[in-house]
């Protein structure tokens, strides 16, 4: 574990836990005060099993993201941006991973990227807007936590299995390549309130950047293939978010 662990929520709530229950037993055994004592154990327990800071951490973390969401399609909507996001991850000009939205339905292929460009003119009709993916932070944070480089489809399975399991961003994903298509499925679990509010309050938004959550998982997805990945349709079944993708070459 790194020193820097310590200072997250979820590990410094069981450090203080484990403080009160260590006080609250030497209170009980080498001391007269034995209501202090089992007060400590009380406060131990219920900080180190009970409380989870984590989660409410993550809640928050994850509100500020959705509601960073919404200049972005703000400004989609304004300049009446109609294509389906393709997310371009580094290499070339850029840096980072980025999500261009072409302005027409029609998508004429990827024009040149660059990190500081936000509206694209590209020659032959492609323009559009790049954008920095909504789920960009979840998705780095997986990373970090997975600890190892992935690299193509199995890779991606690596880096959404730290999203489901390890960040609890969903219930269960499933990944399935057809070709130059590829199929992902999410099932969204404790978080899918947020993807339906944003969906009702920004419509036509999963198409173009989605949300947060699948957007984290789209961007995994496209850094361990190394490659830009298209979405060319989606379909929403109850809890079950059902995208189909095209990897470009």
């Amino acid at each position: 574990m790194k020193p820097s662990d310590l200072l997250r929520p979820e590990y410094s709530s069981k450090i203080i836990g484990v403080l009160f229950i260590s006080t609250g037993i030497y209170l009980l055994l080498f001391t007269p005060y034995r209501n202090a004592g089992l007060a400590s154990l009380f406060i131990g327990v219920f900080t180190a099993l009970i409380v989870n800071l984590r989660t409410v951490e993550e809640d928050t973390a994850i509100s500020e993201l959705v509601c960073s969401v919404a200049p972005l399609h703000s400004l989609v909507s304004d300049l009446n941006i109609r294509g389906n996001g393709v997310l371009v991850p580094p290499g070339g000009n850029l840096r980072r991973t980025r999500v261009f939205v072409p302005a027409s339905k029609e998508f004429r292929g990827l024009p040149d990227l660059y990190d500081e460009m936000t509206l694209v003119t590209g020659d032959a009709g492609r323009v559009g807007v790049s954008l920095e993916p909504p789920g960009k932070p979840l998705a780095s944070e997986a990373a970090v936590r997975l600890g190892t480089e992935t690299s193509g489809i199995e890779g991606a399975r690596e880096m959404m299995g730290m999203l489901s399991h390890g960040l609890g961003l969903a219930r269960s994903f499933s990944v399935i390549r057809e070709d130059d298509n590829i199929r992902l499925r999410i099932t969204h679990g404790t978080y899918g309130d947020y993807c339906n509010r944003l969906r009702e309050d920004s419509p036509g938004i999963c198409e173009k950047t989605a949300c947060p959550l699948c957007s984290a998982y789209l961007t995994a997805l496209s850094e361990s293939m190394e490659k830009p990945v298209r979405i060319v349709s989606l379909e929403k079944e109850d809890e079950h978010v059902k995208y189909t993708l095209r990897v470009l070459e």
